[in-house]
């Protein structure tokens, strides 16, 4: 069986198109003068960008189908296919009722279970104290994301007043950990790019510095709306974390390993993000980080372990 489903690429390609065109350079176009031109260029971006979205709302759910199958087929495993199920189906129904009280509390405490199984399953299966490393952070970072958001549905559920003190502390803590996150992986997976990886990989980050440089507070603006990241540690360190990252994936893409597409697929659904299709892209980098020795014999295991009970 194949491990992954054959519309990966196009999953990876229109969740980059959302995040570059969609939230960023749409985004950007109220710092540039009006005229016709720019507004037919805008235009143009906003019907794209809004492609971009819908298929890749409709292709990270299949995904999850697929990995939820995948585990039905070949582990003969529950818990993981019903929470996604359950995911989903809310996903799905928020689209006509916004979430709100206990079924929005419940919707981030599922995904949590979610990313809480999945995290686990790839820090233990994980070949070297490097990649451990590497999926622990990536698993707590979207786990803190996720708290950030369910704190203040908890408090609405509850009835109490707030914001909580707590929500700020999570933001901030998350978004160390993204950087910790960036680092990590780069250190399991990008450390033996050549040089020509480290000067291509280079550009993204001197284009930021640039633009740092030049404009501070706009830059500020940006790289909330792009990214959900508000820039509150020392520059010089989200340009560090933007090449290692740009190096790892450069990297990875090169030996075909999978965490070039779960880098890409982070980006691409941001920091704290406020759609569940873009949270979905999360669960999936995070489930693209599995070894695939592990998990296919892990699984293979859980199903033979379950025949065996039955027919006692």
């Amino acid at each position: 069986m194949k491990r992954y489903p054959v519309f990966l690429s196009w999953l990876v390609v229109a969740a980059l198109v959302d995040w570059l065109v969609t939230r960023t350079l749409a985004r950007s176009a109220i710092f540039m003068p009006k005229s016709p031109l720019v507004i037919l260029v805008y235009q143009g971006f906003g019907l794209l960008g809004q492609l971009a979205a819908t298929v890749s709302g409709l292709l990270v759910l299949a995904f999850l189908g697929w990995i939820a199958w995948r585990g039905l087929r070949m582990g003969g495993e529950f818990v993981l296919p019903f929470a996604i199920a359950s995911l989903v189906a809310l996903s799905l129904i928020f689209l006509v009722f916004p979430p709100s009280g206990w079924v929005a509390v419940s919707y981030h405490l599922i995904l949590m279970a979610v990313i809480v199984i999945v995290g686990w399953r790839a820090f233990s299966w994980a070949d070297s104290i490097s990649k451990k490393t590497a999926s622990l952070l990536v698993a707590l970072t979207l786990l803190v994301s996720e708290l950030y958001q369910m704190i203040p549905a908890l408090y609405e559920a509850l009835q109490l007043p707030g914001p909580s003190i707590f929500t700020q502390i999570f933001f901030n803590a998350g978004e160390l950990l993204v950087l910790l996150s960036s680092i990590a992986l780069w250190w399991a997976h990008g450390r033996p790019a050549a040089w020509r990886v480290w000067l291509a990989a280079s550009l993204p980050a001197l284009a930021f510095i640039a633009i740092r440089l030049a404009n501070p507070a706009m830059t500020g603006i940006i790289a909330i709306w792009s990214t959900g990241l508000t820039l509150y540690l020392p520059w010089p360190i989200y340009a560090l974390g933007l090449w290692l990252a740009a190096v790892t994936v450069l990297a990875s893409l090169k030996r075909r390993d999978p965490a070039g597409w779960a880098i890409l697929m982070l980006a691409a659904g941001g920091y704290a993000p406020q759609l569940s299709t873009h949270a979905f892209l999360g669960i999936v980098a995070l489930w693209l980080l599995l070894p695939i020795e592990e998990e296919e014999a892990a699984l293979v295991h859980t199903r033979q372990a379950y025949q065996v009970s039955e027919g006692r």
